[in-house]
């Protein structure tokens, strides 16, 4: 569409150029030289305007793809940590959760059978977490909440609703998901990482102690 309007906008600059050289007849200047440029300028800048709404759009999905999982859906690894360090001026909580025996259900299913059950788990989290919450894949099948309290009871709550969600993911039909949850919330001179180490130290006594639990650092 650009060529074309930016073809009209030519031919009427070619006879407006002509005009000064030699003599034309009016309608000439009326029906070629202004309706083609005026045509032609409209359109030209009409398909400007959606060219840069395109690019507007592409940038916007580049964008989100950068911060996304491609499997999940869910946020990255990348964007979890960058934005956990953009928002570590108030108080929050971090919570680490690793699907149980997720090696076996791949040995045993297979591994389509293991990234649906990925798959539903964010699924289930993304309907029913809090949009405060920032939910990220950051491994294989481990994943990270940033919540943004220091509250004990709340973040408790989470980690519980996070127990049930999981159960609520078939991996056949005789057979229900469980996750081991590990959380910290942050202390005040504590930093990012110091928070995320207590977070997967409380993990690990979960997977240790049975599995399909939460445990809290404190």
């Amino acid at each position: 569409m650009i060529n074309k309007a930016i073809f009209l906008w030519s031919v009427g600059l070619t006879f407006d150029f002509l005009d000064e050289l030699v003599f034309q007849p009016i309608w000439v200047g009326i029906y070629i030289e202004d309706i083609s440029r005026t045509i032609g300028m409209l359109v030209t800048g009409f398909g400007l305007f959606l060219v840069l709404s395109d690019l507007a759009k592409t940038r916007e999905q580049l964008e989100e793809e950068l911060k996304t999982d491609v499997l999940t859906k869910a946020y990255n690894r990348r964007y979890f940590y960058h934005y956990v360090q953009q928002n570590q001026d108030r108080p929050f909580s971090i919570v680490i959760v690793d699907i149980d025996h997720f090696k076996a259900i791949n040995d045993e299913y297979g591994h389509d059978v293991g990234d649906q059950v990925l798959v539903d788990f964010v699924l289930q989290c993304h309907k029913a977490l809090e949009q405060t919450i920032l939910f990220a894949r950051i491994g294989g099948e481990e994943f990270a909440l940033y919540v943004p309290t220091d509250d004990r009871v709340i973040l408790s709550q989470t980690c519980q609703q996070l127990l049930c969600m999981a159960s609520n993911v078939l991996v056949t039909p005789s057979k229900t998901l469980s996750v081991s949850v590990g959380s910290a919330i942050k202390r005040t001179t504590e930093t990012f990482s110091n928070t995320m180490k207590r977070a997967d130290q409380a993990l690990y006594l979960a997977k240790n102690q049975g599995r399909s639990r939460y445990i809290h650092n404190p």
